[in-house]
C-alpha cells in the first residue's frame, strides 16, 4: 500500500462550489471513462459510472442523511444540483441510484412564470416526495413545490412568508419566524399539502440536523425538543452558562442524546470549552481543550471525533469523554458533507490529499469508529480537480465525484470487503 509523501501545494487545492443547473437536454450523453489509479482498488468494485453531459462545469455531491443530501432511497434517486458557467434555472437532475442512467430532470426556471429563486436547495422526505420553494414576486411571498419520484406535481402552497423546510415521514414541517412579533411558528403539512398542525415558540430557535430543536427561553434557559415533530413538551431543560472571553460557537448532538455545547475562544481558534448535558438536563462533563489545537469537531453516532488540524491526526470519545484511540493522518484532510453535519451510523470517512512518485493524488479512508479500517485507497487526481466520497451505510456503497477528459462523472462503488 503506498504511503502519502511530501507537501501539498496549494495551487492544486481546488474548491467545490455549489452552482444551479443548466438543462439544454434530458437526454443523457456518455464519455468513454479511464479510471485513474496508482492501484487496483481491493474493496471497491465498481458499480456504474454516470458521465454528465459537457455543458455542466460544476458538480456538487453531499450524502448527509438529512433531507438535503443527495441519495433519495425511496425515489431510488441520486438528486444533483450540476452548474454550468452560462447560466442557472435552479432546476434538478435525477439518476436512477440502481442503474446509474438519468431518470428525470425538472427545469423549474421554464415551467414557472416570473421565477425569482430562493436557492439551490431540494428536499425530500421519507415517503420520496420531493420539495422545493421559489417565489414569484422577488421574494414578498413564497410557494412550494412538491413532486412525487416521477418528477410529477404533487401539490403547490402559494403566497406563504418565508420558510424554513424540515421534511418528514409523508409531508413537511415549515418553520417561519416573526422576529417582531417574536415567534417562530412551526407548520405541519401532510402528502397533499394540507395543514395538519401548527406549534408557536418563542423567535430564537435553532434546529439542528442531527433532530435536536433548541428553544431559547430568557437569559439561559434552553429547552430541548426531539424534532420539529415534537414540540409539545420538551425532552429535557438546561440553563446554560457564561464564561468571560467565550462564546458559544455551535452545538453537537450524540446519538445517546448527549447534547455538547461548543464555547470558542474570542481571541484565538483553539482551546474550545466542551459541556455536556444528558437527556436529565443534568451536566455530564466538561473540559478545555489545549490552546495549541486547531479542532474541528464531528459526531459518528454515539461517538465524537475530534480533528486536531494542528497536529495531524484524529480522536475519537465516547459519550462520557472517554478516549477510544487517534489515529495519524498526513497531508490536508477533507471531512464531507455527513461528517461535517451529523453522522448516525458509527462509521468515519475522510479524504486526505498528498504526492506519491510525483504524481499528486488522494487517499480516501473509510473506518469503522472502533478504529477497525475498512478502506484506504489511492487515486491519482489532475493538476485542479479533486474527487468528493461519501460512503451509504445502508447499501454499503461508496459514492464519488470526479473529472475525466473535463467531464464530471459521479461513480457508485460496492464495497467488495
Amino acid at each position: 500500500m503506498p504511503v502519502l509523501k511530501g507537501k501539498i501545494s496549494k495551487r492544486l487545492i481546488a474548491i467545490f462550489v455549489v452552482f444551479t443547473l443548466y438543462l439544454a437536454s434530458t437526454n443523457q450523453m456518455y464519455a468513454e471513462f479511464t479510471e485513474l489509479s496508482l492501484e487496483e482498488h481491493g474493496g471497491l468494485q465498481q458499480d456504474w459510472v454516470h458521465t454528465l453531459p459537457k455543458e455542466f462545469n460544476y458538480l456538487n455531491f453531499e450524502l448527509g442523511y438529512n433531507p438535503q443530501d443527495s441519495i433519495n432511497h425511496a425515489a431510488q434517486l441520486v438528486m444533483l444540483n450540476p452548474g454550468t458557467l452560462s447560466g442557472n434555472n435552479f432546476g434538478l437532475y435525477t439518476i436512477n441510484n440502481k442503474t446509474g442512467k438519468i431518470a428525470w430532470a425538472y427545469d423549474i426556471k421554464n415551467k414557472v412564470k416570473n421565477f425569482y429563486p430562493l436557492n439551490h436547495a431540494w428536499f425530500y422526505n421519507e415517503s420520496g416526495s420531493i420539495f422545493y420553494q421559489y417565489s414569484t414576486n422577488h421574494g414578498k411571498t413564497f410557494n412550494i413545490l412538491s413532486l412525487d419520484s416521477k418528477g410529477k406535481r404533487l401539490f403547490e402552497k402559494k403566497d406563504l412568508s418565508f420558510s424554513n423546510i424540515y421534511p418528514y415521514k409523508n409531508g413537511i414541517v415549515l418553520q417561519q419566524t416573526d422576529y417582531l412579533k417574536n415567534q417562530s411558528r412551526f407548520i405541519t403539512l401532510n402528502s397533499k399539502g394540507i395543514t395538519t398542525s401548527e406549534t408557536v415558540l418563542g423567535y430564537k430557535t435553532e434546529v439542528l440536523t442531527s433532530g435536536y430543536v433548541l428553544h431559547f427561553v430568557g437569559e439561559n434557559k434552553i429547552e430541548v425538543f426531539k424534532d420539529v415533530t415534537s414540540l409539545k413538551n420538551p425532552l429535557f431543560t438546561f440553563n446554560s452558562k457564561k464564561f468571560g472571553g467565550f462564546y458559544v460557537a455551535g452545538y453537537h448532538q450524540l446519538s445517546g442524546g448527549t447534547l455538547i455545547v461548543e464555547y470558542a475562544r474570542s481571541n484565538s481558534y483553539g482551546g474550545q470549552k466542551l459541556m455536556a448535558y444528558g437527556v436529565n438536563g443534568k451536566l455530564k462533563w466538561e473540559t478545555v481543550l489545549d490552546r495549541n489545537m486547531n479542532i474541528s469537531m464531528h459526531s459518528t453516532g454515539s461517538k465524537l471525533l475530534i480533528d486536531n488540524k494542528s497536529e495531524h491526526s484524529i480522536t475519537l470519545y465516547d459519550h462520557n469523554f472517554k478516549k477510544l484511540f487517534s489515529r495519524a493522518y498526513e497531508g490536508e484532510l477533507n471531512f464531507n458533507g455527513l461528517m461535517r453535519s451529523y453522522r448516525n451510523d458509527s462509521y468515519i470517512e475522510y479524504t486526505s490529499f498528498g504526492t506519491i512518485n510525483d504524481k499528486w493524488g488522494e487517499r480516501y479512508t473509510l473506518m469503522k469508529d472502533n478504529g477497525d479500517i475498512i478502506l484506504s485507497k489511492y487515486f491519482v487526481l489532475d493538476d485542479v480537480h479533486k474527487s468528493n466520497f461519501a460512503y451509504d451505510s445502508s447499501e454499503n456503497v461508496v459514492y464519488r465525484t470526479m473529472v475525466s477528459d473535463y467531464r464530471y462523472n459521479l461513480i457508485k462503488y460496492k464495497v467488495t470487503k
